[in-house]
């Protein structure tokens, strides 16, 4: 088989977790198959020569060609609108879904306004549910929400009925296999000499996690541990159209309020290299990751967790999601609630006592192993190994056989976008004080209001 991967993200030197996720999927697939990886950047000359598959660049000059000279092609979040004829090729088509695009956006966009945001991630996934063969998944939590979601959009059928629950395939994120060796140095030459017990927050700050209570804690327990520090090691994506999120300001503003900026939470500007990202992670004592009570919680896989596994550190994380049951069953680390300062405090104390922190040790090996990508991309191998189209799509006169019904959803987001651009414009005339010129416009806005409901 040949097999396309169509990488939603960058595939630089530094590279962030979709195209981690990618890159490590192309190494796993190549001893089988023959793979290219394409991302939406130029490839760096320093990767070209260091893989066993084909690196270029995806762009809506090449993309036909692509497409036309591969039997699977796997793809993720906005590929699928930026190459429409995906929808009419005669190729297996994968959807990866491992990332839950609409509830992360709901963590970042909930005032009313903000609906047709939501709505046109919610189309983006109906999309892929609704044209791909394959799924790909993240958790058996993800599995369940996906599978609900292809029968309300009509996948679940006559046709697929008896298949479909092998056509919604578990891939999680994963580890490399080998444990890593300093190679260089980490980010502990830029900390001070009294820097002894490291937590690491080993990622991006986003809108859906919860910086805040862990850097109140961390200020609540310096005077009783001065060798206590926090570090941030993701600051800038390495994606420069994902912009610093509100929350990482939030949190850089309450260390210097809290006087703990750059001495006891060091924020890391930039982003780390991917092949010495292991340097810095063996640099810490324990890897964190803090988020709230919510359903992008439950449904999220945080890959910053796998990073801590792979070094070997325990970990402090809050309750919520699959991994912080995997870590709690395992042992490999202590499990606290949402918010909660005092659970914070009691679990770093507890870990910052070297006895306590050598039975944790054997937890996190286990359950690294289990997360390594040998193992959890067995369920891709067999998937690309026994593809095929799914029965409710196959193809008609060269054709990716459509929806039995007009579908008017997407006519009807781009209307409801208009509508909002247009609303805009008349809250900026309707202040204007000419009332001959508002007059008409006052009566749009009523007929706009109608058809709202």
């Amino acid at each position: 088989m040949s097999i396309l991967l169509l990488s939603p993200d960058v595939i630089t030197e530094r590279m962030a977790g979709p195209a981690i996720r990618y890159w490590e999927f192309a190494k796993a697939l190549a001893p089988f198959h023959t793979v290219t990886l394409a991302a939406p950047n130029a490839i760096p000359d320093t990767l070209q020569h260091t893989t066993s598959f084909s690196l270029v660049q995806h762009t809506p000059e090449n993309i036909t060609e692509l497409i036309s000279c591969h039997d699977i092609v796997i793809f993720q979040g906005y590929i699928f609108d930026l190459y429409p004829m995906l929808r009419e090729s005669d190729k297996v088509l994968v959807a990866d879904l491992y990332d839950p695009v609409p509830l992360e956006g709901l963590e970042q966009h909930h005032a009313p306004q903000d609906r047709p945001i939501i709505a046109d991630q919610v189309r983006m996934m109906n999309e892929q549910l609704k044209w791909a063969d394959y799924f790909l998944c993240a958790s058996e939590r993800q599995r369940d929400l996906w599978l609900g979601h292809l029968l309300a959009l009509g996948r679940i059928n006559p046709l697929t009925y008896h298949e479909i629950q092998q056509r919604v395939i578990i891939v999680p994120f994963g580890l490399p296999d080998s444990a890593p060796q300093r190679t260089g140095t980490g980010f502990r030459q830029s900390l001070d000499n009294e820097a002894e017990f490291v937590l690491l927050w080993g990622g991006g700050i986003w809108e859906w996690f919860d910086p805040l209570t862990l850097i109140r804690v961390v200020h609540r327990l310096s005077p009783r541990y001065p060798d206590l520090r926090l570090v941030f090691l993701g600051g800038q994506h390495p994606n420069t159209t994902i912009h610093t999120m509100p929350k990482q300001h939030r949190a850089i503003a309450l260390a210097q309020e809290l006087g703990l900026y750059n001495t006891q939470v060091i924020f890391q500007s930039g982003w780390v290299p991917y092949d010495v990202l292991h340097n810095h992670l063996l640099d810490a004592d324990i890897g964190v990751s803090a988020h709230f009570d919510s359903l992008e919680t439950h449904f999220s896989f945080r890959t910053r967790i796998l990073s801590y596994l792979w070094a070997g550190k325990p970990i402090i994380t809050t309750q919520g999601d699959v991994l912080a049951d995997e870590i709690a069953r395992h042992r490999a680390g202590i499990v606290v609630n949402p918010t909660d300062e005092d659970a914070w405090i009691a679990a770093i104390e507890k870990l910052h006592n070297p006895k306590n922190y050598a039975t944790y040790i054997d937890g996190v090996r286990m359950l690294a192993f289990k997360y390594r990508w040998s193992n959890v991309t067995q369920s891709l191998l067999s998937l690309c190994a026994n593809a095929s189209r799914a029965p409710d799509r196959i193809v008609e006169n060269g054709l990716r056989k459509s929806q039995p019904r007009r579908d008017c959803e997407h006519d009807y987001n781009a209307l409801q976008l208009q509508k909002v651009a247009l609303e805009q414009q008349l809250d900026f005339i309707e202040n204007s004080h000419s009332m001959r010129l508002t007059a008409p416009l006052r009566t749009l806005r009523r007929w706009l209001t109608h058809w709202k409901t």
